[in-house]
């Protein structure tokens, strides 16, 4: 068995010296958002505390023994069993991972039952941090900011012995940005602008997405002009979104919203109806948990073609 310990960083950039080593050894020291975790040997058994996480393990090939669910979709019945229905990614999935429950507060009796030497979640999470690291070597990641999956996804395929994978992965990535760009030229020209609206009692209010998180990033990165970064999270009342006056709107149905309904619900209001950008048809709806929720490169090519089908 190797003996050295090689130091990784899941803030490292691309051009990290996690790309240019030839093979993985261990144990490996990984610093990442929540401290510094050894991993004596090459992960087998490991778990996705959340769709972000399990978007990067299946963009490099691995297949989780337990996923724990984001909120919204969790059935608590289900806890401890094949989890089914996984918004998304599902139709990738062929391991039956175990339901271990909130991605943020995962059940740790089932989580340790599941005997993983590996537990990749998010920084949300961080408040069971200390009783995820007693069942096996966790790694919390940041995933929110534009870039960052580039920036965390090749230590954590070197951790798992996958770099080979993630410059597939990357390289897929990259070829599908330009292609979706090159789609899209004609609407470039456009200043947009992305919402999320959980609808219902609060359908006149709308929180305004950023351009250097995730989504806003991938916007920017395949042509579109989003305006207003600097408002990143900012609440806005119905008269706001009609005070920024975009050319176009992407709004993001959150919660327990759907597409369908934010369209009814913003076609059905005397403001948002009478938008320049609803005038000009110019307004788009998808699902927030796709568009913001997931954040890896696999959900970057399907947010593509979702783009690509509404917007060319």
């Amino acid at each position: 068995m190797h003996t050295r310990t090689t130091l990784l960083t899941l803030s490292a950039g691309l051009g990290s010296a996690a790309l240019t080593a030839s093979a993985a050894t261990y144990p490996q020291t990984v610093t990442h958002a929540a401290g510094t975790t050894t991993i004596p040997r090459q992960p087998l058994r490991v778990v996705a505390l959340g769709p972000h996480a399990l978007d990067l393990l299946l963009a490099i090939g691995v297949q989780p023994v337990g996923y724990g669910e984001a909120s919204t979709f969790l059935k608590t019945p289900a806890f401890g069993s094949p989890i089914r229905d996984i918004k998304y990614l599902g139709s990738r999935v062929t391991s039956a991972p175990v339901n271990v429950g909130d991605r943020f507060n995962p059940n740790l009796e089932i989580l340790t039952s599941l005997r993983p030497d590996l537990i990749v979640g998010e920084t949300y999470a961080a408040n069971v941090y200390p009783q995820l690291s007693r069942i096996a070597p966790t790694l919390l990641l940041d995933g929110i900011d534009r870039g960052a999956w580039q920036k965390t996804l090749p230590t954590l395929a070197r951790v798992l012995n996958r770099e080979a994978a993630y410059r597939s992965a990357l390289n897929t990535y990259t070829k599908g940005v330009q292609a979706t760009r090159a789609q899209l030229t004609a609407f470039g020209r456009k200043r947009v602008l992305v919402v999320w609206t959980a609808g219902g009692d609060a359908r006149n209010t709308f929180t305004i997405s950023g351009s250097d998180d995730w989504t806003g990033g991938l916007l920017r990165d395949v042509g579109l002009n989003v305006i207003d970064g600097q408002k990143k999270d900012a609440v806005v009342s119905v008269e706001g979104l009609a005070a920024l006056d975009p050319d176009a709107v992407i709004v993001l149905a959150a919660g327990t919203s759907t597409p369908t309904r934010a369209r009814a619900e913003w076609t059905a209001g005397a403001i948002t109806s009478r938008l320049r950008a609803s005038q000009a048809g110019q307004v788009y709806f998808f699902d927030y948990h796709l568009f913001r929720r997931i954040r890896g490169p696999i959900a970057a090519q399907l947010v593509e073609r979702q783009l690509v089908k509404a917007l060319r």
